[in-house]
């Protein structure tokens, strides 16, 4: 039987922080570091983990890099054609005989309608169920590390526009998610379930903004923006329109509660409770604040 697991993306911060979880809960020789820049991954060399070229756009390196691997972890690739990556990576494994697959997706609840931003994890999904693989889905909340980039000028401006989510967003620190993923990929007894993968309580903008302010001293404020508006904004200030429709499409899937499902099933496999808000903020905006 194969044994091996292998971690996609772990040259970036998510499947990175996965698989320096995992090097600590198994034998390094067990573990599989793949991506296009092998480069990249030499730090894990050092540990005994194994390096291989994988390039989600070439069938022939897919097939190479998933020898004698048993376990597949799936990073979501930002390329335009990521679905279509995706799909090849899962077809390839459950040709060679990989036999479990997760994959780290969004929180969702099947809804229709906000453009790949979701659609792309849900269909990702779905081909998934339909290969006839094991496969564990990892639902993130987004990432609080992230919020730098939605905030925009709002620190020099104090103003945060971004379209209302009344009822509030899951959040969750990157690193406490890679831990727990990296927790799950290593308990047998996690396999073959959907997990959400998020702070036990939803967070709304006003509170994010009233979180910013705190930790950085500067007043800044949530103001509403309808999705199309916002979307115009990104492109006013040089947003490549295909990415502005994309963000676009996440801040209405966003408002209108698709990424949103709080629970205590992340806190329950770190065994602690996740960072808070105001601990990842600042952290994150700490430089652009010094």
């Amino acid at each position: 039987m194969n044994t091996k697991i292998l971690i996609t993306g772990a040259s970036g911060h998510l499947g990175g922080g996965v698989l320096a979880n995992l090097i600590k809960l198994m034998p390094p020789a067990q573990l599989v570091a793949a991506g296009r820049n092998t480069q990249a991954l030499a730090r894990f060399a050092d540990t005994g983990v194994t390096i291989r070229t994988m390039d989600f756009d070439d069938a022939a390196s897919i097939e190479a890099a998933l020898t004698d691997v048993g376990t597949l972890y799936i990073v979501p690739t930002a390329a335009h054609n990521r679905l279509e990556q995706h799909r090849r990576v899962v077809d390839i494994a459950a040709r060679v005989g990989v036999q479990h697959v997760l994959y780290s997706g969004v929180i969702h609840h099947d809804e229709s309608g906000f453009g790949p931003a979701i659609s792309d994890h849900q269909n990702t999904e779905r081909h998934m169920a339909a290969s006839g693989l094991q496969h564990t889905f990892l639902r993130n909340g987004i990432y609080l590390d992230a919020l730098p980039m939605l905030l925009g000028n709002a620190l020099e401006s104090g103003v945060f526009a971004y379209p209302t989510a009344p009822n509030g967003v899951s959040w969750a620190a990157r690193a406490d998610m890679a831990e727990a993923t990296a927790r799950i990929i290593a308990d047998p007894a996690l396999h073959g379930k959907t997990h959400n993968l998020c702070l036990p309580h939803a967070v709304d903008y006003a509170e994010l903004a009233a979180t910013v302010s705190s930790v950085t001293g500067r007043t800044v404020k949530h103001v509403d923006l309808t999705p199309q508006a916002y979307e115009q904004v990104l492109v006013q200030v040089g947003v490549p329109a295909g990415l502005a429709g994309f963000l676009a499409g996440l801040a209405d899937a966003m408002a209108k509660g698709v990424v949103l499902q709080p629970s205590t099933e992340l806190q329950d496999i770190l065994g602690r409770a996740p960072q808070s808000p105001a601990e990842v903020l600042g952290k994150v905006l700490a430089t652009q604040t010094a």
